[in-house]
């Protein structure tokens, strides 16, 4: 299993020099990616109460997000190697040509170094802001995929749907990773596990227990071979939002990476003895992680997390 590191670009750690010592050392350690991930607003009275804290609210360092395929570009500015990851970008808040160029761009300054995940979209203040009627994001999804594929193959190109007309035209640049940037799709809910196994390259998740990580994974392989796709060859990767305690957490129901260094250590054991491909950590809300050390600090510990449990910091 590769390991991976979120960047520092959200929250009060979210600065311009984070994020540099951090591409440079994660490249320097070894470390195979770097994540981002989208969020546009934090509302102050959510419509849709985020699934994650109990008062419905949005946690408090989601004032502050850098953009992610930004900060990416300018990680690929400081680095050669290691590969760049937004997991994820919701995709019916974008106008997919805009968001085709972006991707494709970002693919040449990279030198084919990008990786995309692509959800729905689980807030409807944030439909509300972009325009997207909250009830047929999973449609649109799943045509602005197409779309963008059709964008990324050979001139002339032109893709006509429900959501998305363009006509004959020439679009470039390519992408240089061909025929496309690895496409991961994230999903909860059967219908989108389903369809992530039918057009997405590979699954990416957060935020649950491992058993149910795993669980999820089975069905989009499941998925996809029921599609007369290749389900087993389909990669996952996932996201850990570390939240580190001195003290271990009950195992039922227990988040990947939450707990003490033990747990953290059992979880990500499991993972890669599950053959899941890539696992990354997000030390963005861990309280204290306060600034450029802590951050440094995290970086070197989680590189052995597998081959032992690290002492507590």
């Amino acid at each position: 299993m590769e390991l991976g590191f979120a960047l520092p670009h959200l929250g009060p750690i979210a600065t311009r020099d984070n994020i540099r010592q951090v591409s440079i050392e994660a490249e320097r350690l070894g470390y195979h990616s770097l994540w981002t991930n989208e969020r546009l607003l934090k509302p102050v009275n959510p419509k849709t109460p985020y699934p994650g804290n109990p008062e419905g609210v949005l946690d408090w360092q989601y004032e502050t997000v850098f953009e992610h395929l930004t900060s990416l570009t300018f990680a690929s500015a400081l680095t050669e190697r290691i590969r760049l990851g937004v997991s994820l970008i919701n995709l019916p808040f974008h106008n997919p040509i805009q968001l085709a160029k972006r991707i494709a761009t970002m693919d040449h300054l990279s030198n084919g170094r990008i990786d995309i995940g692509l959800g729905l979209g689980w807030s409807e203040d944030e439909a509300d802001v972009t325009g997207t009627p909250f009830a047929t994001r999973g449609r649109r999804g799943a045509e602005y995929i197409a779309a963008m594929k059709a964008l990324w193959a050979p001139d002339p190109v032109e893709f006509h749907g429900d959501f998305v007309d363009v006509p004959l035209t020439e679009f470039g640049p390519k992408p240089v990773q061909q025929p496309h940037p690895p496409l991961y799709m994230g999903a909860f809910a059967p219908v989108a596990l389903t369809r992530a196994g039918r057009i997405a390259d590979g699954f990416t998740a957060c935020c649950a227990p491992v058993d149910a990580i795993l669980a999820m994974r089975s069905a989009v392989q499941d998925a996809a071979t029921a599609a007369g796709r290749d389900g087993a060859s389909l990669p996952t990767v996932v996201r850990c939002l570390v939240n580190r305690t001195d003290e271990p957490l009950p195992d039922e129901g227990r988040p990947v990476a939450h707990g003490t260094w033990d747990q953290i250590h059992e979880d990500c054991v499991r993972l890669d003895e599950a053959g899941v491909e890539v696992t990354f950590f997000d030390v963005n809300f861990v309280s204290d992680v306060d600034g450029t050390e802590a951050l440094l600090s995290y970086l070197d510990r989680f590189r052995g997390i597998l081959d032992k449990a690290p002492a507590a910091v």
